[in-house]
């Protein structure tokens, strides 16, 4: 298995781990009672503003972004769409990836108005750990999610692709 297989598979059961997570939370009577919500669907909006700017990174695009973060009041079902659009994206972008491609340097700019220089598997590297840390942040904020079958494991992603 080469890294980009490694990759591809990661971006795979994210895209898995996001998607289950946001059936629960649309289907769940707990999504509309639990005070930690907007808390929780804060995170998830971090995750998805940092996952759009890699993916505006990884093409070499400039995107003007002055936040990581937003205030404005999320919703369930809009961030589930974004989630979707942006995982596929992943999961596409990571099929065909070769190592020459994997270990290229792209030069940018972070929101904070620094320079970055990054190859691709250190960005991908980062989109995955970002996203991993944010999730859990989220399981802590929202108990009934594991409650109601959300599994965050690679491992249990596994042997549900079996």
């Amino acid at each position: 298995m080469t890294a980009a297989d490694v990759f591809h598979s990661l971006f795979k059961y994210k895209a898995w781990s996001e998607s289950e997570l946001f059936k629960i939370l649309t289907a769940s009577p707990n999504s509309s009672t639990n005070s930690n919500m907007s808390d929780a669907l804060w995170h998830l909006a971090h995750i998805n503003i940092v996952d759009k700017l890699f993916i505006g990174r990884l093409q070499g695009e400039s995107m003007p972004c002055n936040s990581t973060t937003t205030e404005e009041p999320q919703s369930i079902v809009n961030l589930s769409f974004e989630f979707t659009e942006a995982n596929d994206w992943f999961v596409n972008y990571t099929k065909n990836l070769t190592e020459t491609e994997l270990d290229k340097r792209l030069n940018f700019v972070f929101a904070d108005g620094k320079l970055g220089d990054m190859n691709r598997s250190q960005m991908l590297s980062h989109v995955l750990t970002h996203g991993l840390l944010h999730r859990g942040m989220v399981s802590g904020l929202l108990p009934f999610a594991a409650a109601e079958g959300w599994r965050d494991h690679f491992t249990t992603f596994l042997k549900a692709e079996q």
